[in-house]
């Protein structure tokens, strides 16, 4: 007979080793398994975090290219001469153009010396191809250059990247941002600059601006898509900081290479506030209101810069905009002297809003001036011609297109419309000598339009000193300081054609290189 030995602890206790070996194994190949994966994953992402980088470099480069008027790079600034941006979209440009679709060319696709802009440059201004620029930016066509771009950012040969934020430029004096590295550099950077902020917006109601520049920077650092950061810091600088301060003298300013003006203390702030949102457009190209408040805010308000006030109003229609960001372009088109495409932006406004009251007013308005404006060039040739019948038929006509005017301001029947008549009256007088006439009818309108005022006033100068009538105190030092002016505005050409050529003259010996 057989007998089984007897059960011992040391014998039950193997099979239970046994089987938490083989599940400790199986724990570490789950782990093992998990951290394969994750690297992977976290391997994926930052790829993606590194095109994205990449590709919202594109846009920015390539809008800026386009919008702003980057010129050489000022080499007596030290390190300028290294930076590689224009560089490096050159070779994206080449790289992706046999790869892009055609781009049909329009008056605005050249740049400043008239050559067209390449097809990455115009896909980049519609927004419906982004998705195409990113697979690019993502894909083996552009390897290359992404490579170059990260070489370029360690060597910090890159102006315009949205990601980069160095902690040693936190502002570190009495009252900081108190921001910690470990929240920069562990996920919390826009948590920070929301802290950032708060405590600009307490030095600004302490009237301390002299410590929110430093911080309204810093911010934006932590948070480069911190887009109303951007708008209210440029409020701040171009509004609230000169809010006090007078205009400076045109003695007292000083020539600034990097803005090509001569400016005072006050006008400095302005174009502070016009680097900060241009800095805001680089880092978020696709953002409708810094193209705004650019525009509008800045260069028609305050520095009465229509031309460059229709250059990034119509940017800002570019993208997905409010119906009322497009008026403020007709508007400002029109101070622009630019009264046909004005008159086509508020017809196709009318067109699409119909119930709007603004649009047939405006309609009318650039209507009139094109009509006075093609009066006083038919009177020119009139002047100007030594062929009797030529005059006279230029003449026949310049009054004809005056009547056609004074009939749609009569139709207007408001005080900018009241002012136009005015003005017209008065420019008849003047040409019948009966300037004592003319001054009054000038005086009547600039009180019946406030936007008349200026003009009027200038008018009235003139006709005084056709006349011989003596000026009245103002007049006479609105005339000093016009001829201050144009002295300076002198100088400051001279200045800005010196400074040209210093910088070809640094340029030369890099591009022989």
């Amino acid at each position: 007979m057989i007998t089984c030995p007897q059960p011992t602890a040391e014998r039950n206790a193997c099979p239970d080793a046994g089987r938490g070996l083989v599940a400790s194994l199986v724990l570490l190949l789950l782990v093992a398994l998990l951290w394969a994966v994750a690297a992977g994953q976290g391997l994926r992402v930052r790829r993606l975090r590194e095109a994205e980088m990449f590709y919202r470099w594109i846009l920015s480069e390539a809008t800026g290219s386009r919008v702003f008027d980057r010129g050489p790079y000022d080499l007596s600034v030290p390190g300028t001469e290294q930076m590689m941006d224009s560089a490096l979209l050159k070779s994206i440009e080449k790289a992706t153009d046999p790869v892009l679709p055609e781009v049909a060319l329009t008056d605005q696709d050249v740049d400043a010396q008239g050559q067209p802009l390449s097809k990455l440059v115009r896909l980049v201004r519609d927004g419906t191809n982004d998705r195409l620029l990113w697979q690019l930016a993502r894909g083996p066509v552009l390897q290359q250059q992404r490579e170059d771009f990260f070489h370029y950012l360690r060597k910090k040969q890159l102006e315009t990247v949205a990601s980069v934020f160095d902690p040693n430029a936190v502002y570190a004096g009495e009252g900081g941002a108190n921001v910690s590295i470990g929240n920069i550099f562990f996920g919390f950077r826009k948590i920070a600059a929301n802290f950032v902020w708060l405590q600009v917006d307490k030095y600004y109601h302490q009237g301390m601006m002299h410590r929110m520049v430093p911080l309204m920077n810093t911010c934006v650092a932590l948070d480069p898509h911190f887009v109303d950061a951007y708008l209210l810091g440029a409020w701040h600088l171009a509004y609230n900081a000169t809010a006090h301060m007078i205009d400076t003298p045109e003695p007292l300013k000083k020539w600034y290479p990097k803005y090509k003006a001569r400016l005072g203390d006050k006008e400095l702030y302005y174009y502070m506030g016009i680097d900060f949102l241009k800095d805001g457009i680089f880092k978020n190209p696709r953002n409708y209101k810094l193209y705004f408040d650019l525009g509008f805010g800045i260069y028609k308000t305050k520095l009465q810069d229509y031309a460059n006030a229709v250059l990034y109003l119509s940017e800002a229609i570019r993208h997905r905009h409010d119906k009322w960001v497009p008026r403020q372009l007709y508007q400002c088109l029109e101070l622009n002297g630019q009264y046909e495409e004005a008159l086509a932006g508020w017809e196709r406004y009318l067109k699409e809003n119909p119930d709007n009251l603004v649009a047939p007013r405006f309609i009318l308005r650039n209507k009139g001036l094109m009509k006075e404006r093609a009066a006083e060039q038919a009177q020119s040739r009139a002047e100007e011609t030594e062929d009797p019948l030529a005059a006279q038929a230029a003449r026949v006509e310049s009054e004809d297109l005056e009547n056609e005017a004074r009939a749609i301001w009569k139709e207007m029947n408001e005080p900018f419309a009241e002012a136009r008549l005015l003005r017209l009256d008065a420019l008849k007088c003047i040409q019948e000598k009966r300037y004592v006439e003319a001054i009054a009818y000038l005086e009547h309108a600039r009180w019946e339009s406030s936007t008349f005022f200026d003009e009027a006033t200038d008018l009235i100068i003139q006709t005084k000193q056709k006349a011989g009538i003596p000026l009245s105190k103002s007049e006479a030092m609105a005339v000093i300081r016009k001829e201050e002016a144009e002295k300076y505005e002198k100088l400051d050409q001279e200045q800005l054609e010196q400074d040209e050529r210093e910088a070809a003259a640094r340029a030369k010996p890099s591009a022989t290189e």
